[in-house]
């Protein structure tokens, strides 16, 4: 999921096309006013920071959304802080409400930018990678603030707290508690544990 989050938008919604196919029942994903489990999810991009406008005026039109969001650690006063953000910003998925519910409507609704198409056809999302989706938003949404961290190995780093502050290293590992941090250090590399809020991901 993460490589989605990381892509440009025309990459992402390309990306996002390639999974098409029809989704199964039983998906564990919960529609809203309750469309027919056998349908399939498609894809919507939304205008920017719409994705919410787009959900609530989608369901009020009887179609199911999903708008995947996770909690995230972000910097804010020298303390990382963790806040809900959208999984795949600009992105949620929509199912029709029954089988004669048309999906053209949604082109035209309020937060909507246009429907994700793989060539000509609606772009249809796996069922495995919404499961995937769901699985990972309840296990990133259910942990404690200090499993979830913003960095990640082999991630250049800059220390702003602490006597190497102003100094930047290579993180090497990760874990709860603190990151190691590859430094030249009196002409040596050396490696240095350091909290995760005395950093920032260098620029």
């Amino acid at each position: 999921m993460n490589e989605l989050r990381g892509m440009a938008p025309e990459h992402r919604q390309q990306s996002i096309s390639r999974l098409a196919t029809a989704l199964p029942p039983n998906s564990g994903l919960i529609p809203v006013n309750g469309p027919v489990a056998s349908l399939p999810w498609y894809v919507v991009h939304t205008k920017v920071r719409q994705e919410q406008t787009a959900c609530e005026n989608l369901a009020r039109q009887g179609y199911g959304v999903y708008f995947p969001r996770v909690k995230v650690l972000k910097r804010r006063r020298g303390r990382q802080q963790a806040q809900t953000e959208a999984m795949f910003p600009r992105y949620i998925f929509f199912q029709p409400g029954s089988h004669a519910h048309s999906i053209a409507p949604v082109r035209s609704t309020s937060g909507v930018s246009a429907i994700v198409r793989f060539g000509q056809e609606p772009a249809v999302i796996r069922p495995e990678t919404l499961i995937g989706i769901r699985e990972f938003e309840a296990r990133q949404n259910a942990a404690k603030d200090e499993d979830i961290s913003p960095f990640r190995c082999h991630e250049r780093v800059r220390v702003v707290d602490g006597p190497l502050a102003g100094l930047e290293g290579l993180i090497t590992d990760v874990s709860r508690d603190r990151v190691v941090v590859l430094m030249q250090l009196l002409g040596q590399d050396t490696r240095v544990n350091m909290s995760h809020h005395q950093l920032l991901v260098a620029h």
